[in-house]
């Protein structure tokens, strides 16, 4: 038999009104009140009437609102999103996009302004990593809309949760591959999109660490930042190879990864040297085949985009936060034999 508001009311003894602020987690309950009812309501394993609030929701949308960088690897995670919508739609969810260039952070925290004065019901964000931004993102849980981050965190911002890699490990697995490849000495350079993006310092923090654990003999020459333009991507790394005949390594932490493939290919140093980098995108797959790529790591970005819509629903309609505040994707090894 199902457990009702009103069971858990008398049996607290406090108004159902009050039970009803608890479990939707609104205020004006005192914080020994809430712990008592909410242990009233998990004893007795009240769980909510979700069609009953797809009905009450029919004529209110819910707006989810999505803050994301408008690049190759967010096309990817809005699969995952459009397959959590086609599963969620019936109970009046709503998911917005909002394109951002780049990790512009006055654009992101622009859009938080404007999401905040317009009722979303929730937010999912890949951030920069910035203490403005962290600010907004607090003050936006505040009034009341809970923020899921992807791909890459915002921690001590008041999120709910982050969904993605363990990008510490992602790049500790990174820089292990790279030092076997090297059979552990030699040069290598590093690659990354963008030095605001947390995801990508961790990423790079996790093979340095690495290497000087492992493998000491092995130098970092270059650390070159493309902010994921393609013809920026280009033409550092040609520049790279020019600077660094002798390089033996090259580790991409993010970014146009196919623009430092063609730009290997026409340096001609594919297989001379060894390169380590992220995802399974088309282009990877086949650089992957010829031999210009030695290994990826997949993220799997249809989860990354498919979860945090599925957390805000169970949040939104059942009130329940995942267990934890990290909630983590796969790191998957590829090579070309393994395709």
């Amino acid at each position: 038999m199902r457990v009702t508001i009103k069971q858990i009311a008398e049996i607290a003894g406090v108004a159902r009104s009050t039970v009803d602020k608890v479990l939707n987690d609104r205020p004006g309950v005192s914080d020994e009140v809430r712990d008592r009812i909410q242990k009233i309501a998990d004893d007795l394993g009240y769980e909510a009437n979700i069609i009953g609030k797809a009905l009450a929701f029919q004529h209110k949308q819910l707006t989810i609102a999505v803050i994301m960088p408008d690049i190759e690897f967010t096309q990817a995670a809005k699969i995952g999103m459009e397959k959590a919508y086609q599963e969620y739609k019936a109970f009046g969810i709503k998911i917005e996009y909002y394109l951002t260039k780049d990790y512009d952070i006055a654009q992101q925290t622009a859009t938080l302004d404007y999401l905040a004065q317009h009722n979303v019901a929730g937010i999912i964000l890949r951030p920069a990593d910035d203490m403005q931004l962290q600010e907004k993102v607090r003050q936006v849980v505040q009034q009341g809309i809970p923020v899921v981050t992807f791909n890459s965190d915002l921690k001590d911002s008041g999120r709910m949760c982050f969904v993605g890699q363990d990008l510490l490990k992602a790049g500790r697995v990174a820089g292990n591959l790279m030092g076997k490849l090297l059979n552990r000495k030699g040069k290598t350079a590093i690659i990354t999109g963008s030095t605001t993006l947390a995801a990508l310092e961790l990423r790079q923090e996790g093979f340095t660490q690495l290497l000087s654990e492992r493998y000491p003999a092995i130098e970092v020459t270059d650390v070159i930042e493309t902010h994921e333009n393609k013809i920026v991507t280009f033409q550092k790394t040609m520049d790279l190879l020019r600077l660094h005949p002798d390089l033996n390594g090259i580790y991409v932490t993010g970014g146009p990864i196919a623009e430092v493939g063609k730009a290997i290919k026409l340096m001609k140093m594919a297989g001379k040297v060894k390169v380590v980098c992220f995802d399974l995108y088309p282009e990877v797959i086949e650089l992957l085949q010829e031999d210009v790529i030695d290994f990826t790591i997949g993220q799997d970005p249809i989860s990354q985009g498919y979860l945090p819509v599925k957390i805000l629903f169970e949040y939104l309609f059942n009130n329940k936060k995942p267990d934890s505040d990290f909630v983590p994707t796969t790191v998957e090894i590829r090579e070309k034999e393994s395709l």
